[in-house]
């Protein structure tokens, strides 16, 4: 009968209590399957934070090794700069203006003898070196 078949035998009585109890049923069925459907609501909600707190841990880890990344690129390029420039001016040709270098003014020997004398191929601009030398 609560599958709907052999419904000639019954009643209206009966009809009307078969009704009742598959209402009741049907009543105790969606009260399950509604109660299934808040709990996996909850989860998921429970699991949505978890996820939004995991992701806020993950992203502040990528800003620190950004900054972390940055700062090591900021401390490593001046010196890779600072090393290739003074490379190419150690290969370079050396370019001087004589004009003010104590020999070529005509200064005595002894002089210039006492003076240090900075070697033409150096790190330092030839400008610079004229300085110190004079």
């Amino acid at each position: 009968h609560l599958m709907g078949e052999d419904l000639e035998s019954l009643n209206l009585k009966e009809l009307q209590q078969l009704e009742q109890q598959l209402e009741s049923s049907l009543k105790h069925i969606r009260a399950r399957k509604n109660q299934l459907m808040h709990e996996s609501i909850s989860e998921l909600q429970k699991k949505e934070r978890s996820l939004q707190e995991e992701n806020k841990v993950l992203q502040k880890e990528l800003v620190e090794k950004q900054k972390a990344q940055a700062a090591q690129q900021d401390q490593t390029q001046p010196q890779t700069s600072s090393s290739s420039s003074s490379f190419m001016m150690r290969d370079a040709p050396p370019v001087a203006d004589t004009s003010n270098h104590p020999a070529a003014a005509g200064e005595r020997a002894e002089d210039v003898a006492v003076q240090p004398q900075v070697p033409l191929r150096t790190a330092l601009p030839l400008w610079m070196v004229s300085h110190i030398n004079g």
